[in-house]
């Protein structure tokens, strides 16, 4: 594998793992909505702006495959 191979599996690994922590930060906020949605200022917008995060870094991510697919052949 060359140096550029190893940079875009680093890149790629740092995304995916920043994606599943937003992912896993914005499903968990959802599920205990009401048990703690009075104990913690500004809960909604915690759990809105993970979940759009999550999806926001999904498309980015999808649409690099798809550029690395279609430039490779």
């Amino acid at each position: 594998m060359s140096a550029a191979t190893d940079g875009l599996i680093l890149i790629f690994l740092a995304a995916g793992c920043t994606l599943g922590w937003h992912a896993n930060r914005a499903y968990a906020a959802h599920g205990d909505v009401k048990s703690t949605k009075k104990k913690i200022p500004g809960y909604r917008k915690s759990r809105h702006r993970n979940g759009v995060i999550a999806v926001i870094l999904a498309f980015v991510i999808c649409a690099v495959v798809l550029d690395l697919l279609r430039n490779s052949h």
